[in-house]
């Protein structure tokens, strides 16, 4: 695999999380210290999702926060994946612009995304997600098959 500075693993937390580790191991070997990983709590998810200062404040709205951080560190964890913690970014909002979002900010060249098409769709389309996080980005895109 060509030489990336940064790369930006996007991670959904579903069954199928552990797959796309595992792909993520086997393709970027030799990129893992310049991994970063983002999980995005979809907005409506949780309906105590903070919307504004005084959200943020509220211990239910923490600890959601805090137990989603807590599985996305077992799954890290689980399948071998050892990112240190300013490398794991958990944010709230749509995910394909929160990913396109992070990946600016955080300069990531590359950008790592699962893509599974819906059960029975012959034409083995990319999911909405990962389509549109394609759309509008600068960064390259790998869409893993899981």
């Amino acid at each position: 695999m060509a030489q990336f500075r940064k790369l930006l693993l996007a991670l959904d937390l579903n069954s199928e999380s552990e797959l796309l580790i595992g792909r993520v191991l086997q393709m970027c070997r030799d990129e893992l210290d310049r991994l970063h990983v983002v999980h995005v709590i979809e907005e409506g998810m949780h309906n105590a999702m903070p919307t504004d200062l005084e959200a943020v404040c509220n211990p239910h709205v923490q600890r959601m926060f805090d137990h989603t951080a807590i599985r996305l560190r077992e799954v890290l964890t689980r399948n071998g994946l050892k990112i240190s913690s300013d490398k794991i970014f958990l944010v709230h909002g749509e995910p394909s612009f929160e990913i396109k979002k992070l990946a600016r900010e955080i300069n990531a060249d590359l950008v790592i995304v699962g893509s599974h098409s819906k059960h029975g769709d012959i034409m083995h389309l990319p999911g909405s997600t990962t389509n549109c996080v394609m759309q509008g980005i600068s960064s390259d895109v790998i869409a893993v098959k899981i």
